[in-house]
C-alpha cells in the first residue's frame, strides 16, 4: 500500500479543503520520510524562541558533543 506518509496523502485527494500537516524529529539524514516532505513542500515553519541572553529570536536546534550550540542534555 506505501509509506504512512503517502497513504495520508491519498485520503485528503478530492477534499475540498485539503491540507496535510507534518511534525517530527527527522531520523537518518536522506532516508527519513518527513525529511522528504519537508524539502518538497513550499512552507517551511520553524518555532522561534528568544534567546535567554540577548533576546534575539532564534530556532531550536539539537547539537551533540561536537557542536557548541543546541539542545543537549546529560544521561543520568
Amino acid at each position: 500500500e506505501g509509506s504512512p506518509t503517502l497513504l495520508g496523502d491519498k485520503r485528503i485527494e478530492g477534499s475540498v479543503w485539503p491540507k496535510s500537516i507534518r511534525g517530527s524529529t527527522p531520523k537518518i539524514k536522506g532516508s527519513c520520510q518527513i525529511e522528504k516532505a519537508a524539502n518538497e513542500s513550499a512552507h517551511f515553519m520553524r518555532f522561534y524562541v528568544p534567546c535567554p541572553h540577548c533576546g534575539e529570536a532564534q530556532y531550536l536546534k539539537f547539537g551533540d558533543e561536537s557542536t557548541p550550540f543546541g539542545l543537549k542534555w546529560e544521561k543520568d
